[in-house]
């Protein structure tokens, strides 16, 4: 569990454009510049990792090994999701 004042790392993997950055989840604001990386054109989940990896990286002097969150936009059929759209 983290405290409401430690910033945690928020990453965003849209079809494209994979974007990353810390967020103040007292306030709900970015504490740093965001960082977006083309999402890869043949978006496999490798790909995609490798690029969540870079932005993880960029920010690990500032957040160290705190908690990540993850949004990826997909359909919700009966409670559950049948495809990912942008893996």
């Amino acid at each position: 569990m983290t405290s409401a004042s430690q910033p945690v790392l928020g990453i965003d993997i849209g079809g494209s454009g994979i974007k990353g950055a810390p967020v103040d989840l007292a306030t709900g604001t970015l504490s740093a510049d965001r960082l977006r990386i083309p999402t890869p054109k043949k978006s496999t989940p490798k790909a995609c990792a490798d690029v969540v990896a870079q932005i993880v990286e960029k920010f690990a002097d500032q957040l160290g090994d705190g908690p990540i969150g993850i949004a990826i936009p997909a359909p919700v059929v009966h409670g559950s999701v049948p495809m990912i759209a942008n893996l």
